[in-house]
């Protein structure tokens, strides 16, 4: 069943997509919104205690992006589970991450445009993405050997960091992560660039590629490993 206290900008944008998409609605015991999809079909899960009309636009601009079929963390993650090294450090969480923030960047402006207010576009949504403790608590290496989940915890920092719409303060985060790795931090704010750029409406896959843009980026990895023993 429809929320019904949806608003008129998201019932626009439910109509809109139901041109493209079968998207249905289920309630269930959770505190927050969550969009499970497949194909073309979407399946929006709320809680109708607590839904407010701007979560579900949050989900429905996740199957908005479905439009533009692009692949950033799953093509990542596929070809990457070969590699001896990189499957240690980019597992499907960490790759599920990197899409979510290439989602949500794209997403927000949109969501602004609905008309709604920068707070409401995730919980907690103007808090810091990353702590300075958690930032100056990684380890990269023990013993000049790299520590697999803690190039992890590192890449997932910095692309919040990166992704954040909100005016947070992060020059110290990137002034310790730089220092941790500085062709690392190189590697993945370059790769954040090039997102910021990717224009998700006009893919190519000859001068606008989804695909190239990610293969890039698993070559930078794979050159950065490759002196390096990994556990």
């Amino acid at each position: 069943m429809t929320p019904l206290n949806l608003d008129t900008a998201t019932l626009t944008l439910l109509e809109d997509l139901r041109n493209d998409f079968t998207i249905s609605f289920e309630t269930k015991n959770i505190d927050y919104c969550e969009v499970f999809q497949k194909s073309k079909t979407a399946i929006i899960y709320y809680n109708p205690k607590i839904v407010n009309t701007e979560s579900i636009a949050h989900e429905l601009l996740h199957i908005w992006l479905n439009r533009y079929n692009y692949s950033i963390g799953n093509h990542l993650f596929l070809c990457t589970q070969s590699d001896k090294k990189l499957s240690k450090i980019l597992n499907k969480f960490l790759c599920d991450h990197i899409t979510n923030c290439c989602d949500h960047f794209k997403m927000y402006p949109k969501f602004i445009e609905m008309g709604y207010s920068s707070s409401n576009f995730l919980t907690n949504s103007l808090a810091p993405k990353a702590s300075l403790k958690d930032v100056k608590g990684i380890k990269l290496k023990l013993l000049g050997l790299y520590n697999s989940n803690s190039v992890n915890l590192y890449i997932g920092c910095l692309i919040s960091i990166l992704a954040d719409h909100a005016e947070n303060d992060y020059t110290e985060h990137h002034a310790i992560l730089k220092t941790k790795d500085e062709e690392l931090y190189s590697i993945v704010t370059q790769f954040w660039t090039k997102w910021v750029g990717f224009d998700i409406e006009n893919i190519d896959p000859i001068f606008n590629s989804d695909l190239e843009l990610t293969d890039n980026l698993i070559e930078e990895f794979t050159k950065w490993g490759e002196s390096k023993t990994i556990f």
